[in-house]
């Protein structure tokens, strides 16, 4: 399940063993958070991933004399063993829960029978009703809330430190339009290098300009510019290219399903000025791996081409 689907699942009961994954800390925090208040009374143990499960289970194993239930906390590790928590599962405690935590995208867990929560960073159609639930009263147009999702890259953590920021700017204005949160958002790397890459696919020179100067005023290393560049073109090339689903597209290109939509949405009538640009970034690349061209002059070359 995912973390909208936790919120509402823990009105009806919490379940003996969960793995909580992904890369988006401030999800797994608060994923953690609301399984603990879902527990009434409830004893919490953590441990970190240095315990082994059997000491896991010994936790879980042993009820507390002042509480109704327990609750243990424990970070997984690289290599983790689940062969003592896999047979507490057979045979739970009643009343006790297991949050297992992993902040990797795909754990490798051999767990069998645990409730899996992903918090991954959410898609739109998720994370754009749940914005819309932060800001009451007031209210936010769905073109400005996915914009915020795409310049923060779909990161509940910045998401929810925009809103609080925004909530001082514009905490008397009944709707934010997409016009009010663009001066003021905090751009992901990820979504400026998007940008440039948007410029460059539009020859607008003007704003590549602009968006590569400001790059280099914040210490952007020219080769994570170019590399950027190149792994969004190319992923504007495939998207576009290609009828595969998005899923198993983003998996080839190692983006996300969110990523290769949008392309597809921006680029989807432009298929043959996304072709050219590609095979021209390609011919840069290995000019750039064959010196004889630096980064910097074929960021340039892309820019003015």
């Amino acid at each position: 399940m995912d973390f909208a689907q936790l919120k509402t699942s823990l009105k009806t009961k919490t379940e003996p063993v969960y793995l909580v994954y992904g890369t988006d800390y401030f999800l797994i925090n608060k994923a953690v958070s609301l399984i603990q208040n879902a527990m009434p009374n409830v004893e919490v143990t953590k441990f970190t991933e240095e315990t082994s499960g059997e000491a896991i289970v010994t936790a879980l194993s042993t009820t507390s004399f002042f509480t109704n239930a327990r609750l243990v906390v424990a970070i997984l590790g690289d290599k983790p063993s689940f062969s003592a928590i896999n047979q507490y599962i057979k045979n739970p405690v009643a009343g006790n829960t297991l949050i297992l935590i992993s902040y990797q995208e795909k754990p490798n867990a051999n767990l069998k029978g645990a409730t899996t929560v992903n918090c991954n960073p959410m898609p739109a159609e998720i994370l754009v009703p749940l914005i819309a639930k932060q800001i009451a009263p007031h209210q936010i147009t769905r073109d400005a809330a996915e914009y915020l999702v795409e310049a923060t890259g779909g990161y509940y953590t910045l998401i929810d430190n925009e809103l609080t920021k925004f909530m001082a700017y514009y905490a008397d204005l009944p709707v934010w339009e997409i016009k009010h949160l663009q001066p003021y958002v905090t751009k992901t790397l990820d979504y400026q290098i998007y940008e440039l890459g948007a410029a460059i696919l539009a020859r607008q020179v003007s704003a590549a300009s602009k968006i590569l100067a400001w790059l280099y005023s914040g210490n952007t290393s020219e080769y994570m510019i170019f590399g950027g560049v190149v792994s969004q073109i190319r992923r504007a090339y495939y998207a576009t290219a290609s009828s595969a689903d998005i899923n198993v597209l983003g998996k080839i290109l190692g983006c996300s399903p969110f990523a290769i939509k949008y392309s597809r949405r921006d680029y989807g009538a432009k298929a043959a000025d996304v072709k050219s640009c590609y095979e021209r970034i390609l011919e840069l690349e290995y000019q750039i791996k064959s010196g004889q061209m630096t980064v910097t002059a074929a960021l340039d070359a892309l820019i003015y081409r």
